[in-house]
């Protein structure tokens, strides 16, 4: 219960007089508010919920809450339930996560940050738009946890701890219960359709009215599972956004519906020609399949985050007390020593102390080259020990890892990423109001006039302006946009990001996996002039020693000699692999040694032997051969411009656009690379984190940011950037973190994704147009009587056949790339 100001007398806090009856107390004993204020509140914010006002101060000093529902969550602030869940911040501020159940919608998710906003000590709350998690940051001073989840409750939302076990079971309900809904909506719809066809047919051919009667109780025995199951989370969200004083789309959508049905069933007791059930049933089916497949997306993009525990091991080989044991992570502490054998995922932060070895970082920097770790090197867990054991010491753990931090980054980029509030819904509101207004003047009027026709004129006005066009306006362009943009090889898992991305004037591309093909390949082989040998022969050689490493390198250099096809392997024995260093094999009764120089000749190799490229800044990396201690020379290996990464950069220059080239690779590789595609910039070096700290400097002056990105490391950066694009070879984090999937090699479907883009902004405000001017035509036809039932529920469905298949000139509007 939150804590009031003392208060000893019988003084009601919002009217002031003295409550001589039945009295309403909070847990200490203090009176707070008299029943006829309660009962007030209670009928103007929602049943059992009630905010209330200070006389004297004009503030909200309490909230009432129902004693019962107060008993079911009050576990939630035992300090014990709360440790591994709510996280203590500066000033003495709470922070939690909680799933919430029962949001279908956009709106919905603006309404419940909305209501924790307005409990009185929150200092702030986000949902996340993609799971609908929140995070709520909050005064223990002046609320509790358990008051947060009573303040949704009250209103229809249920949340819970953030727990991904109650995640995926909360995901499984909401589809299944959509689905029942969806397929008893398009059961009733195709039946009633028949029928329709029937009765619209004898309206204008002649029917007997008992076969119209007959067909007409018929409809209306379908039409009510659909009307009042089906329908029903329309209702459901209505009643909510009332609840917390908005009107929605919801609610404009429930109004149509209910009017609709109500005056159909009315029309079927009477006997009378008109009746809808056909529109009403069809509308709710349209709406819901829309509804349905967002939720697959969403549930799809569920739990994104934490899938990246798998990148880290559950157990760690720690050395104690001399001895070697394997414990839970968990148990792990700081300065522990930790082995790492070859081939393990490394399981903390640390360095290293013993041994030598590189270490695949790739979920981190993105580059495929691993990184050479000896007595020092420090190490970040989650990455692959590749070909040496070593043994680190501890210098993180817990969520000041690595791992830790990347995860927190993605949960708090896409929950501060919300669109939640789209230009139709804004409409909605003044909308309804406008047409609900009308209809009692229309029907006000016409009583006076003609009460005959009151109530048709007025039905004729709601059904003919029902928001359906409204409704299908932005939905029927996205899902049309979706499809076309499948088939050209871009998936889009968020609608909306098509929106965003027309106001986009800065795009950042990652290096590896993005603009380059994202493994290395051989691409250039240099025999020593005194070698007496040739290309065949070095690489030969050189594939016969690397075939038995584990090194993309040494894999680069295998597939070269295969994809050759110059027969097998010669045989090796002897084998022997330096980590960081290389490979050395006896063949035919000959030592060859392959990988770096100081590796293969010794420390001072004679300079002249070096490739001319050796020292520039081309991103060419250099592996050396010797025979017996005889240099046979040298292979490049370099990860490849794709072909089509210039022309992509240029058509966005021409756009008016700025292109970046981010990447964790070494500045020099990534000048060089930005350079030869035609980049504005080229940032390296940068660490997960820091690319995410680059997209929030870009988007401080309110510039809207693209990030193309593939790995691990890019998670941060795609969820935080107002539309996030992943290749189709990227991580699972990443792919969940994006906006938009590139499911075809190249970056030729970037330009086509920003040009469907920008038609798709074009048909949305086209139909926005339409649906407007359709209701300000029809509006006064229908006051004036000129429209009866009937035709405007032709025309109804009419208005969103022509929004539908506007929508569809987006298929021939958006070239092929």
């Amino acid at each position: 219960m939150v804590s009031l100001e003392k208060n000893p007398t019988n003084v009601c806090y919002h009217c002031g007089l003295t409550a001589d009856t039945q009295p309403i107390h909070s847990q200490d004993g203090k009176l707070f508010c008299c029943q006829g204020c309660l009962g007030a509140f209670r009928l103007i914010h929602g049943f059992g919920l009630a905010s209330y006002y200070d006389r004297r101060s004009q503030g909200i000093v309490g909230m009432v809450v129902d004693a019962e529902k107060e008993k079911e969550v009050n576990a939630y602030d035992d300090p014990e339930f709360q440790k591994e869940r709510v996280r203590d911040l500066p000033g003495g501020i709470k922070e939690a996560h909680l799933l919430l159940d029962g949001i279908h919608c956009a709106a919905c998710v603006w309404l419940n940050e909305q209501i924790l906003r307005r409990v009185p000590g929150v200092v702030d709350a986000q949902v996340n738009f993609a799971n609908f998690r929140a995070i709520v940051r909050w005064d223990p001073e002046q609320t509790s946890l358990s008051q947060l989840i009573l303040a949704l409750g009250r209103v229809g939302y249920k949340a819970y701890p953030y727990d991904q076990a109650k995640v995926e079971q909360v995901n499984r309900n909401r589809d299944r219960a959509l689905l029942g809904r969806l397929g008893v909506a398009a059961f009733g719809a195709a039946n009633i359709m028949f029928i329709a066809v029937a009765l619209y047919a004898g309206t204008f051919q002649g029917m007997a009215p008992s076969y119209r009667s007959f067909f007409h109780w018929v409809s209306l025995i379908v039409a009510m599972p659909v009307f009042f199951y089906s329908g029903s989370l329309f209702f459901q969200g209505a009643w909510r956004g009332l609840k917390a004083g908005h009107l929605t789309m919801d609610f404009s959508i429930s109004l149509g519906a209910a009017v609709t049905f109500t005056a159909s069933v009315v029309a079927t007791i009477l006997g009378s020609e008109k009746v809808y059930f056909d529109s009403v049933t069809v509308f709710i089916f349209v709406l819901l399949l829309g509804r349905y497949l967002e939720s697959i997306a969403r549930s799809k993009a569920a739990g994104a985050a934490e899938r990246l525990t798998g990148f880290q091991p559950d157990t760690a080989q720690v050395i104690r007390n001399g001895q070697e044991q394997r414990i839970v992570l968990s148990e792990v502490r700081v300065d522990d020593e930790v082995v790492v054998r070859p081939g393990e995922r490394i399981a903390v932060d640390g360095w290293v102390i013993q041994g030598q070895t590189t270490v695949d970082e790739s979920m981190l920097t993105g580059e495929t080259v691993p990184v050479v770790k000896f007595p020092g090197s420090t190490v970040a867990g989650g990455t692959v020990n590749v070909d040496g054991a070593i043994h680190v010491r501890v210098r993180r753990i817990g969520a000041e890892t690595t791992m830790a931090r990347i995860i927190a980054a993605v949960v708090a980029a896409q929950s501060g990423r919300n669109v939640i509030h789209t230009l139709a819904d804004r409409i909605a509101g003044w909308f309804v109001a406008a047409v609900t207004l009308l209809a009692g003047i229309t029907f006000t009027l016409w009583w006076y006039w003609d009460p005959t026709q009151a109530l048709d004129n007025a039905v004729s006005l709601l059904i003919i302006t029902c928001p359906c066009a409204l409704g299908l306006a932005t939905p029927a362009a996205m899902l049309v946009a979706c499809g076309v943009a499948t088939r050209m090889g871009v998936l889009i898992r968020d609608p909306d990001s098509l929106e965003r991305l027309t106001k986009v004037r800065q795009v950042v591309l990652d290096k590896t996996g993005v603009v380059t093909e994202g493994k290395p390949k051989v691409t250039q082989y240099v025999p020593a002039p005194t070698a007496g040998i040739d290309r065949r022969q070095l690489l030969t050689k050189a594939a016969s020693v690397e075939r038995y490493s584990e090194h993309p390198l040494g894999r680069a250099v295998v597939r070269a000699f295969e994809e050759e096809h110059w027969g097998p392997f010669p045989d090796a024995t002897r084998v022997k692999n330096q980590p960081g260093l290389g490979l050395a094999a006896w063949i035919d009764g000959h030592e060859i040694r392959v990988g770096r120089i100081e590796f293969v000749l010794g420390d001072n190799p004679d300079p002249a032997i070096f490739p001319p490229t050796f020292h520039t800044q081309q991103p060419t990396t250099w592996i050396a051969c010797a025979e017996d201690g005889r240099f046979l020379g040298w292979l490049g290996l370099e990860d490849c411009v794709k072909s089509d990464a210039r022309e992509t950069v240029q058509f966005l220059k021409e756009k008016g656009m700025i292109v970046t080239l981010l990447s964790g690779d070494q500045q020099a590789a990534v000048t060089w690379t930005a350079a030869h595609i035609g980049a504005h910039a080229a940032i390296g070096g940068v660490l997960p984190e820091t690319k995410s700290h680059v997209i929030a400097t870009m988007q401080a002056d309110g510039t809207r940011v693209v990030m193309v990105g593939d790995g691990i490391n890019d998670a941060p950066a795609l969820a935080l950037a107002d539309v996030g694009m992943a290749v189709a070879s990227a991580s699972d984090l990443s792919v969940q973190s994006s906006d938009m999937i590139i499911l075809n090699p190249g970056l030729t479907p970037v330009t086509f994704t920003f040009t469907l883009a920008w038609a798709t902004m074009r048909v949305i405000r086209g139909n926005l147009l339409f649906s407007l001017g359709y209701n300000a035509l029809t509006i006064p036809l229908a006051m004036a009587g000129l429209v009866n039932p009937i035709v405007a529920a032709i025309a109804m469905p009419i208005s969103s056949l022509v929004v539908v298949a506007n929508a569809l000139r987006l298929q021939r509007m958006v070239p092929t790339p």
